[in-house]
């Protein structure tokens, strides 16, 4: 998706930011949108912190609820900041979404590699949860219905073009073995 992909979303998080961004637009609201991808690096609350992170210090395996092996797109913390300061300043931001830069997307399997070396650990096992199993526990677990919801982004393809932003305001994504680093160290 680019930064003129249409607002397509199914599920009700997804509906309810696009009414308020449309709302925004038609009250005549200087509005602006930055997106990333599911946060890396230091003090980010994502995929590491949650699931990898206390299966690798403790080298046990890691039940992730997304398929292993799909490409995934993510957003070190530090660009996203980076991209908030830099738009700010700019007239040309308003009224339109822009995507952060990030780095090309990795599989979750591949991403945990990357931590398990930056840490100095062993790869650890990586076990694909069942999908109903958050749709299940959805029912009970408020944080595990929001992640069923936005679940489609685990088991396709999950690809964000940030080539426009790049381009317009010179904006590059941190390598992702740096922010792999930024967040272990």
């Amino acid at each position: 998706m680019n930064e003129h992909s249409p607002m397509a979303a199914t599920g009700h998080k997804g509906r309810l930011r696009g009414r308020m961004w449309e709302q925004a637009l038609a009250a005549g609201i200087r509005t602006v949108e930055v997106r990333g991808s599911d946060y890396i690096g230091k003090d980010a609350n994502g995929i590491y912190s949650l699931v990898i992170e206390p299966a690798l210090k403790k080298g046990n395996a890691a039940w992730i609820p997304g398929h292993l092996d799909m490409p995934h797109t993510f957003t070190f913390n530090g660009d996203m900041a980076q991209a908030l300061v830099t738009l700010a300043s700019d007239e040309r931001v308003w009224g339109r979404p822009w995507h952060v830069p990030s780095p090309p997307a990795v599989t979750i399997r591949e991403l945990a590699r990357r931590y398990a070396v930056a840490a100095g650990r062993p790869p650890i096992k990586l076990i694909q949860m069942p999908r109903f199993v958050m749709r299940t526990a959805g029912l009970i677990v408020p944080i595990a219905r929001e992640m069923a919801e936005m679940d489609y982004q685990w088991y396709a393809p999950f690809h964000m073009d940030a080539t426009e932003t790049a381009d317009t305001f010179r904006l590059t994504a941190t390598d992702l073995d740096t922010a792999v680093r930024n967040e272990v160290g």
